[in-house]
Formats: C-alpha cells, sequence, structure tokens
C-alpha cells in the first residue's frame, strides 16, 4: 500500500498520560496514572478475510479494545474487561482491504494506545496458476534461453536460475505476458535448474524446476591428423564420417605414399555424439573409422580395472536424453593391418575404407571403458554398419570394459583379424549380438547379451565366410563365460516376436564355445546350420581337437530357449540345420553340457537402469555341472587364436555364464545403462 495515499482512521490514538484522577481529603490523596502502552503488536493474516491480532498488555491496565480501522469503512472494535487477553481474532473482514490495527490499555486514570501496525487481506481472487511448458535450451557454450506461457492470474513473473541449491541468477518481470527470458556469463559442465513463478497480491505459484547442463562442444568433420586429443571439458560431435588418419596399406613395412598416421586420443569421461542429419546431404552418416596405421586411444582406466560412469567414454546420440533411439548416428570402425580370409585386403561396409593385412600383431588401439550407444544403420542386408565393426584389426587392439547399447545392426563384429573382447555388453541389439567372421582368431571372454523382442536376430551368429566356407584362416576363435538372455518372456518383451536363436554356428565356423548360459531365445537354444559346419560339428564328437577342424559348444547351459507357436521347450530345433542332431550333438559325452536352470536372479529380463541395473548373478550352479578350464587353451598356436599383446589371457573358472554365483558387485555394474530411450546416458551438446 501507498502510505501517502492512505489515511488511518483511529477512535484513540493515546499515547502517554491523558488525565489523573484525586479521591478523599489532601491529606489521604492517592494518584492514579495512566496505564503503559501495549507492545508487540502483531496482525497476521489468517485465511481470505480474518487477522489474528497478539500483543503484550500495558502494565497498570483494567481493561483493553483493540481497533482495526479502514478507509471509508467504521471501526471494528473489541473490548476486554481484563488485561491478562494477549490476543485476539477478527472475522468477516473485507478481501483486498488495508487495515490499522491498534490496542489501548485503559484504567481510571485514562487509556494507552500502542503505535498502529498494518494488514492487507489477500485481495480475493486467488492465487495465480503457476506458469507451464517452461523449457530451458543452450545458447551457446555460456547461456541459457528460457521459454514458458504464463499462469492465468498474474500480475508479474519471476524466473529464478539455480546451481547447487543456490540461486544463481533472477529476472524479475513486471507483467504477465512475456514469455521468454535469458541468462548468460554461466559455466560449462555445471547443472542449472529453471523455476518460473507467477505473481499476484495473494502469493506465488511456481512452475516445475527444469534442468539443464551447458556443454563446451565441438564438431568434427573430415579426417584428423597428427596427434589429436578429445577432451573431457567438451562434448565432441561427429558430423558425417570421420576419419583418423588416412590409409596405410596392408604391410607396416611397406606404407602406401598417401599414408598419414594420427592418433587420437580420447580422455576419460568425454563424450562424443554423433549427428543424425549431418550437413553434407551426400554423407550417408556420422560414425568414426580408424584406418589402417592410425590408432585410437579411448582408454578410460590405464589399467585392466572397472571403470566408473565419470570415468567412461561414450560414443551416443545427438538426440536428448528419452528421445533416443537405434539408428540415431553410425558407430565406431576400426581398420587394422591383421589377416583375413576373403582376401589380402577388404572393403568395409558403409563406405569405411579397406582393412586387412599380414600383421596378426597389429595395433589399432584400445578401446577399454567406452559406451556405444544407439548407433548403427541398415542400408540393405550386405551394406550395414555395427555398433563397433572390427576390420582386420590385431592382436594389438585391446577392447575391454566396452558395451553396444540399441544398435541398428549386430553388437560387435570382427570381420577377420585378432582382436580379443573382454567384458563386453550388449543390449537391445536390433540385429546379432555378437558377430564374427572372415577367419576372425582372437577371444571373447566375460560377455553379457540381453535382448528385446522388437528387433533382434541371433545371440552369438559366428561364421567363417559365407563366401566360401572352407577359406583360411578360418575362424577359430574362443568364446568362454559368456550369459546370452533372450526375450522371449520378462520385461524385454517388448511386443515383437524377434530374439531367434542363442547360438547359430554357421558358413563353415570353427568357433568354440565353452562354459557359456544360453536362456529364453525364441527358435532354438543353438545351431549348427550348414554342411560344412555341420561337418566340423561331427568332428568334434569324433575327438578332433585341431584348431580349425571342429567346431565347439562344450560345457554349457541351455534353458527355456521357447517357441512362442506352442510355447513348448525346444533347444534343440533341427529345422534351422536341415535335420542335423542338434541334441545328439549337445549330449555328446565329454562335452559336459546340461539343459537345467541356471538360477539366474530372476531380474535378468528386467530391463533396468545405469542405477540398477538387471541381475546376471547366478545363486549357484545347477547340479552335475563341470566347467572347461580354457586356459589351457592359451597359446595353443598352429591355426588356433592369436594372444592379446596386452598380456590378456583365457581364465580358468568354475562356474558358466559371465558372473560367478553369488557375486554381489559383478564386473558389469556401475558403467552400463540400460533404459530404451537412453533416459540413464550422458546428456548430448545441448545438455540435454
Amino acid at each position: 500500500m501507498n502510505s501517502s495515499k492512505f489515511r488511518v482512521f483511529l477512535p484513540l490514538l493515546v499515547v502517554g498520560a491523558l488525565a489523573t484522577a484525586a479521591c478523599g481529603d489532601d491529606d489521604d490523596n492517592i494518584v492514579v496514572t495512566p496505564p503503559g502502552a501495549p507492545s508487540g503488536v502483531t496482525a497476521q493474516v489468517s485465511g481470505a478475510t480474518s487477522v489474528i491480532v497478539a500483543w503484550t498488555p500495558g502494565s497498570g491496565a483494567t481493561a483493553q479494545s483493540v481497533s482495526l480501522t479502514a478507509e471509508g469503512q467504521s471501526p471494528i472494535t473489541q473490548d476486554f474487561s481484563n488485561n491478562t487477553t494477549a490476543a485476539t481474532q477478527f472475522d468477516g473482514l473485507t478481501p483486498g482491504t488495508t487495515y490499522a490495527v491498534q490496542v489501548i490499555a485503559i484504567n481510571t486514570a485514562g487509556q494507552t494506545g500502542s503505535q498502529p501496525v498494518v494488514v492487507t487481506l489477500p485481495g480475493g481472487g486467488g492465487l495465480p496458476a503457476p506458469p507451464t511448458n517452461v523449457a530451458a535450451t543452450a545458447s551457446g557454450t555460456t547461456s541459457i534461453d528460457v521459454t514458458w506461457t504464463p499462469g492465468s492470474g498474474a500480475t508479474s513473473q519471476r524466473v529464478d536460475l539455480s546451481a547447487g541449491g543456490s540461486v544463481e541468477q533472477t529476472e524479475d518481470i513486471a507483467d504477465n505476458t512475456t514469455t521468454s527470458a535469458s541468462f548468460a556469463g554461466l559455466m560449462t559442465g555445471v547443472e542449472y535448474s529453471v523455476i518460473v513463478t507467477a505473481i499476484n497480491s495473494e502469493g506465488e505459484s511456481s512452475s516445475s524446476p527444469v534442468t539443464i547442463t551447458l556443454s563446451n562442444s565441438e564438431v568434427v568433420t573430415g579426417v584428423l591428423e597428427g596427434a589429436v586429443t578429445w577432451t573431457a571439458d567438451k562434448v565432441w560431435i561427429l558430423d558425417g564420417p570421420v576419419f583418423i588418419g588416412v590409409d596405410c596399406g596392408p604391410d607396416p613395412a611397406a606404407p602406401l605414399a598417401t599414408c598419414i598416421e594420427t592418433t587420437l586420443t580420447i580422455e576419460p569421461g568425454t563424450t562424443i555424439t554423433g549427428r543424425r542429419t549431418p550437413t553434407d546431404g551426400n554423407a550417408r552418416s556420422s560414425f568414426l573409422i580408424v584406418s589402417r596405421g592410425s590408432r585410437i586411444l579411448a582408454d578410460a582406466t590405464g589399467s585392466a580395472t572397472r571403470p566408473t560412469e565419470a570415468q567412461m567414454i561414450v560414443f551416443t546420440s545427438d538426440a536428448p536424453r528419452g528421445a533416443r533411439a537405434r539408428g540415431d548416428w553410425g558407430g565406431i570402425v576400426i581398420n587394422g593391418r591383421a589377416p583375413i580370409n576373403s582376401g589380402d585386403e577388404a572393403a568395409g561396409e558403409g563406405g569405411s575404407g579397406l582393412f586387412g593385412g599380414i600383421d596378426d600383431l597389429d595395433s589399432s588401439g584400445i578401446l577399454r571403458g567406452v559406451r556405444v550407444e544407439f548407433a548403427g544403420d541398415d542400408v540393405t542386408a550386405t551394406d550395414q554398419l555395427n555398433g563397433i565393426a572390427l576390420q582386420g584389426s590385431g592382436a594389438g587392439t585391446t577392447l575391454d570394459y566396452v558395451q553396444v547399447h540399441y544398435n541398428v545392426d549386430d553388437g560387435t563384429e570382427p570381420f577377420g583379424g585378432s582382436t580379443t573382447q573382454t567384458h563386453v555388453v550388449t543390449t537391445g541389439i536390433g540385429d546379432d549380438s555378437f558377430d564374427g567372421t572372415d577367419g576372425y582368431r582372437g577371444f571373447i571372454q566375460y560377455a553379457i547379451a540381453q535382448q528385446r523382442s522388437d528387433e533382434a536376430d541371433n545371440g552369438f551368429e559366428i561364421s567363417n565366410n559365407g563366401d566360401d566356407e572352407t577359406l583360411t584362416p578360418f575362424s577359430t576363435a574362443i568364446v568362454a563365460n559368456a550369459t546370452m538372455v533372450g526375450a522371449s518372456k520378462g520385461e524385454v518383451d517388448v511386443g515383437g516376436t524377434e530374439s531367434d536363436i542363442g547360438l547359430d554356428q554357421r558358413e563353415g565356423s570353427a568357433w568354440r564355445v565353452y562354459n557359456t548360459i544360453i536362456t529364453n531365445f525364441n527358435d532354438s537354444g543353438f545351431c549348427v546350420e550348414d554342411a560344412v559346419t555341420q561337418a566340423k560339428a561331427d568332428a568334434a564328437i569324433a575327438g578332433n581337437t585341431t584348431p580349425g577342424e571342429f567346431n565347439a559348444f562344450f560345457n554349457s547351459i541351455l534353458w527355456a530357449n521357447v517357441a512362442r507357436s506352442d510355447d513348448t521347450d525346444v533347444n534343440f530345433a533341427d529345422a534351422c540345420g536341415g535335420g542335423y542332431d542338434m541334441q545328439t550333438y549337445f549330449e555328446t559325452a565329454g562335452f559336459n553340457n546340461l539343459v537345467a536352470d541356471p538360477q539366474l536372479d530372476a531380474s535378468h529380463t528386467s530391463i533396468g537402469t545405469l542405477a540398477a541395473p538387471p541381475s546376471f548373478t547366478p545363486t549357484a550352479m545347477p547340479a552335475g555341472y563341470v566347467p572347461f578350464d580354457v586356459s589351457t587353451l592359451n597359446n595353443e598356436g598352429g591355426d588356433g587364436i592369436i594372444m592379446p599383446t596386452d598380456g590378456r589371457v583365457l581364465e580358468a573358472t568354475d562356474y558358466a555364464g559371465a558372473v560367478a554365483p553369488g557375486d554381489a558387485d559383478p564386473w558389469y555394474v556401475g558403467w552400463t545403462v540400460w533404459a530404451v530411450d537412453g533416459s540413464d546416458s550422458r546428456p548430448n551438446a545441448d545438455g540435454q
């Protein structure tokens, strides 16, 4: 209220003594003085039409009176015949009115009034509606733009920008028509919270907070040359195909004249996004390619230890969290100089360049503590991009603690070469969780696949060569300790009919699979598809142990691989192999396989989140399970696996699957994501 426009009228505004009284004769006069003024007077609004008045009574009073006066209205008075009452309530007052309140102390000598206090009742129209549709977007790297729909009934507005629980900046708006505000001078890497408040004479109503993290970003295109480092203080945006170096050819001793060797180092905690729509309209997708002779050093931990989420190097979509999907960008392709069986060299899919060569120990760098999300594409059946394509990469290349999440095509796929994969998780893959062909001779140990029924094919689809099954070097890769979860039931059954075969040996495969759990696939637990592959399966039954001449599915467990059509157990679907007797192969004496409940935690078919992942920990191994000591296959020589140069070896375990029974803190927890839309992942360059 403007005090210059409002006059308070009180019937009694008495401060100090007004009179004295005497009685009796002159010698016995008794002098009575006026009472002391009441003090500590407060007036508090109670509801829309009431006021509570409280005070400390004045000394020497025998009675009291409390008055409320408003301009243009008759005074409202309450009288008390004591000096002990210290509070009262006035009801039935006029909304929107300002009252002057005074408490008066009374005795026979006079009356003394307190200093008046003023109170204004709400206007009676109610609180304003809170603003809606609040959105906060990054504007460059140091500013945030805020938009909203004003709340009805407001006369003014306020926008608060907070960080760490404290208000950093405020914009006061003297109307209810403004719908946007901007804040500048902000910091990257800080999570800001925005609240818009509607205000009127009755009070305030605020929106729900909206959060945003500003990211410092840099767009990357074309060819990287020399020594390049991507730092964790920026989000790096792939715009179209980005090549690390220029192809140096198949022979390290005789690099091509046009060779450009490049090393890309990516710091722990760095985020890289791929543009769904590259600036170059002719570009197929945004993806990262390591050329032969160049290296990528994406090492989150610097040693063979489990990463934290903060250390993870994340390749993801440029879409906001909660709106990400398979195929938002292309993925990672590593071209190496290791031998392949499809020729001296071959052209990679997606225009990713040439790969293959003569060096089994070739190093294309390190992927350790790396996550690849919402990538891949599927132009044709023979022109696809995987999450991570290992194209002729050698045993000097490290791949450890890696996840591929929601890729259009396969999760990881080696095309020949000899790169070992350990501690690998593939989730929600649109085709095969793991694939491998063209003479792959690495090993895979500690692997988890969890499929979704909307888009999926096989758990493992493993081959020698699709054009000529007899080409060498043979695919003699080893898989040990994998847990393969199909999507026939549970939360991962999201409504489709996909998720076909847990293990598909095909096209002359001489892969060997040990100590593995396969469960919940729709069509079959495993399959040996064609004549050449079946001949190698028969060689295993006959006792052949020469790498390249047999394939193996030993010391493993099948359970609840169910056909939707009749809901019966079809762990052995002979139809996929043209009538080959899968059950006889699986139950061969000495293979030590079981059809038994692997006793996985019930949440193994749940989708989960980063904070609450599903559990793949068995309570115990089923009775009669016998493991295979895969450490006996290290350094096997001949046409067998090529050992990694970083010191990793096949480790002996006493269990099947990727996780030891009873393990309360398994290796995949704390750095893997599970949500179907990226809601548990990193923000993009816009902080979303």
